[in-house]
Formats: C-alpha cells, structure tokens, sequence
C-alpha cells in the first residue's frame, strides 16, 4: 500500500479554519501560482505564548540559528515557504521563503557572512551562497530565499514577485492562510486531481488497513480517497503544543470512517514520519473532513519543520576570518550545531516507532549538510560529512536497503486479466495500461519480507549510532591539540 496518495506524507492538518483576515496576504503576493504546498509561521504569536516564554524559545532558537542549524531568522515575524512538490513522485523542484523582518539584512552582510557572490538578478541584489542558495530582499521589509540554487528559476521568481498585484496561490491554499490566525505554525498542501482512482484501487487492494477492516467495496473507497481537496497542518502554542490533522474531501469519508484513519496512520508509518502518540490523537468527521486531534513535544514539532529546512543565512561575521583560514569559533561553532542534531534525533533510538522514523534520519543529515563550512576546519567537515552519511545509511536501512532492496523490489509483480495493467517499484505502483479485470499480487509477501530486512538490520544500526558517537570525540580531541581550546 506503498504510497497510493503520497500527498499525504507531505502534511498533517491542524485547527478548524476560521473566517478571519488573511495575516499573510503580504507574503503570499510573493508566492507563484504553481506552489502547492505552504509553511507558514507566526514567530511573533509564537513567542507571546506561555510556554514559549517559560521554556525560552526566543533565546534557544537564536543559538540555533546562530549555530546554523534553524532557518527562522532571530528578527522574524511571520516566514511563508512555498513549494512546488510533484505530489506523484514526492519530489520537491523548487522552495521559496520569504520572511517578514524587523530588520532585513544588507545584500553585503550576507555576502560577507556566507562567504558567497553578490551580483543582480533582474535589477535585484542577490548573494549566491556556497550552501547552494540564493538570498535577496524584496520592498517591505522582506527577506527571501530560493533553494537550491537555480538561476533561471531564481529570475523568473523575482520577475514575478516585483510585479505581482494580488494572490494567485490555489484557493485551498488561500483559505488554509486566511485560517491561520495566531495559530503558531499552519502547513496546507493543495491535493486537488493528485490521485488516480485506477491506480488507486490497485494500491488499495494489497493495503494491511483494508485488509484488516474488510473492506468490500473498492470502487467506492477509491473515488472517496481521490477526492482529496487537501490538508492542512497547523500548531497551536498555549501553556502546551496542541495541533489536528485535517483532510478535506469532495465526498463523504464518513461512510469508512475507521479505514480512512487506519490508512492515513499507514501511510505516516510507511514513509517514517511517524509521531509519538500519533495513533491515539482524538477523530472526528464531518460529511466532507476527517480530523486527528492530540498533543505535540517541541521535538515532534522541530522533525516536522524539518520537512521544510533549507540552509538560513549566517548571523555570525566570519567575514573578520582571513580569506576562508580555519578558525576555532568557526569550527566550535559547526561541531556544536551536528551535537545538537544528534541529540534531537538520538531519541528516536529508543522509541517504539524507531524504525518508522526514516525521513527524520534523513533530514538530520539534510541539517548537518545545511551548515555553514566557512572557517570550518577540514577535521570537523569530515566528521560531520562522516555522521551525515551514516545518518542516511540509518534511514535507508530502515526501508530495507542495505540487505538488496533492489532485488526483493523486483521480485514483487502483479498479473492482471484483461487490459488491466502495472508495475510496482521502490517508489510505489506505476500504471502500465488501465481498464477493467482482476488483479493478483505478490506485495504482502514483499512487505513481510522488507519488514524483516529492518529488523535483521538493528545492529549494524546501533553500530552506525556507535561510530558517529567515536566520531565526534576522536574530532574533538584533535582539534583541542591543534587549538588548544575546548571544543
């Protein structure tokens, strides 16, 4: 049942819309119309809530920042990402941010800081960083950033940006913004015309969720799960972090109220996103949403905003370093940031969903990728490069690769009467030719035997965990010789 709506990994939806005025309207005119998933942040709500003030938010999100690890700016008030994300295949071409500052940045501070080129764009200043990311300001106090670096993208954005009037998002993703209110973080992505039914009834088929329930009646569940609107992940922060998962359908998902959630979790575990107490968050329908409603850790929130990261632009002056000569600030500075990140994901060691926890593995090594490496000694670069590399063999180990993923991928097969027709591979199931007939499959089979593969793999796991804690030591401890200083 791998991936029959990938769109839906992408998101989890949070609190009722209401009807209030748009806060993001000046940030969304940025936005082009092919975006069709948004990360919006209310920093400054975010900040005056009781438990960011008794737990500091302010303070711990500048260091990370100043770390290189976050990529909210300390002076933000409100941040839209926007991407544009092919929902079929879960790749993302392109992602926008624009940030709503106290106190934008000059083009030549960021230059200096990244160590990057300053040049135009269109008449626009703009700084190429080595972290292959483009930063430029627009009128309005914005910064923005455009990731990866792609130039003739970054020029069409900033030709469309100077001369947009109004919004021109889809309108799930208006209404998702104009619903935001102080709400701390809301995350939509836009699911119209994303599903196959055809393809769909064959995923749906071999799913352990429609196994289990009994499901009879394919035909119509497919046509539910296709009229997929959207969905809409939003945060709440009060004196806890509260947030509700909502799916907006054309149809009724009452009529499979149990499956619909049984499948939603399903696809969560599959692609290693899973959250801690995910699977007892409060459900409630109406005739045309479903709603998963619980409470969130700071750390759950951090993995969720992962999703989106992208390299911030540098706070500390390494511009004062001569040339690109390693420094000891530098180089304490980068080692501190892969300690932080190691430390956010250790914990998942322990957790009973350890081995649906994939994608986090592999963005930890996105953030550790992210980091700045100017005035990075070659001795803390190669130690960080050697825990990302391990952080992404954790990630694909807990999808079965290491043990020949390939071959027991083309192992699976599915016979089809008439002119139905498919392929399946890693990434899910590929329609050949469609029409009506019945299907046979192998792919439990295969799904027990990945499952296997995961757990065969645990220790060379641990051992992975092990070497990166020797990794860093051994850095450290050459490092304190050469400087003569703590790192």
């Amino acid at each position: 049942m791998n991936r029959f709506l990938p769109a839906l990994l992408a998101v989890f939806a949070f609190a009722p819309f209401t009807q209030a005025a748009g806060p993001y309207d000046d940030l969304l005119k940025s936005v082009p119309p092919n975006a069709n998933t948004l990360l919006l942040i209310n920093v400054k709500s975010a900040y005056a809530s009781p438990l960011a003030k008794s737990e500091n938010w302010s303070s711990d999100q500048f260091k990370r920042y100043q770390s290189g690890i976050g990529f909210v700016p300390p002076e933000a008030e409100r941040l839209v990402i926007a991407s544009d994300v092919n929902l079929s295949s879960m790749t993302r071409t392109a992602q926008l941010g624009v940030v709503k500052m106290r106190n934008s940045p000059t083009m030549a501070d960021i230059a200096r800081r990244e160590g990057g080129t300053m040049g135009e764009i269109d008449g626009r200043l703009v700084v190429l960083s080595p972290r292959d990311v483009y930063y430029t300001t627009l009128p309005g106090a914005e910064f923005a950033a455009v990731y990866p670096a792609d130039r003739q993208a970054t020029a069409r954005w900033i030709k469309y940006a100077m001369r947009a009037k109004s919004i021109d998002v889809s309108p799930y993703l208006k209404q998702a913004a104009d619903g935001a209110g102080d709400s701390t973080m809301v995350i939509a992505v836009d699911l119209a015309e994303v599903v196959e039914p055809g393809v769909l009834k064959l995923a749906l088929s071999v799913s352990p969720s429609v196994v289990k329930n009994k499901v009879d009646n394919l035909e119509v569940l497919a046509r539910l799960i296709a009229s997929v609107k959207g969905m809409t992940f939003s945060v709440n922060a009060t004196d806890k972090l509260t947030g509700s998962v909502r799916i907006d359908f054309g149809n009724d998902p009452t009529l499979f109220k149990k499956t619909i959630r049984d499948l939603f979790l399903e696809l969560v575990d599959d692609q290693g996103v899973a959250i801690p107490g995910l699977a007892d968050w409060e459900t409630t329908y109406t005739a045309t949403t479903m709603t998963l409603t619980g409470d969130l850790t700071m750390a759950d929130l951090r993995r969720v905003l992962s999703l989106f990261a992208f390299p911030g632009a540098a706070t500390t002056d390494e511009g004062k370093l001569d040339g690109d000569v390693p420094s000891a600030g530098a180089t304490r500075r980068y080692l501190a940031a892969i300690d932080v990140v190691l430390a956010d994901i250790s914990k998942q060691k322990d957790s009973p969903n350890y081995y649906k926890t994939a994608t986090w593995h592999e963005k930890a090594a996105e953030q550790i990728e992210h980091l700045s490496q100017r005035g990075v000694d070659p001795i803390a670069l190669n130690a960080g490069f050697e825990c990302s590399k391990r952080l992404r063999a954790i990630a694909q180990s807990l999808r079965g690769v290491p043990i020949n993923a390939d071959a027991l991928s083309q192992q699976a097969y599915y016979n089809s009467s008439s002119n139905v027709g498919a392929t399946i591979g890693w990434g899910g199931i590929r329609p050949v030719w469609m029409g009506g007939g019945n299907v046979q499959t192998n792919y439990p089979q295969i799904r027990t035997k990945m499952a296997q593969v995961i757990a065969d793999d645990q220790t060379k796991r641990a051992n992975a965990w092990s070497d990166m804690t020797q990794i860093m030591g051994a850095a450290k401890n050459k490092l304190q010789m050469k400087y003569m200083t703590k790192f």
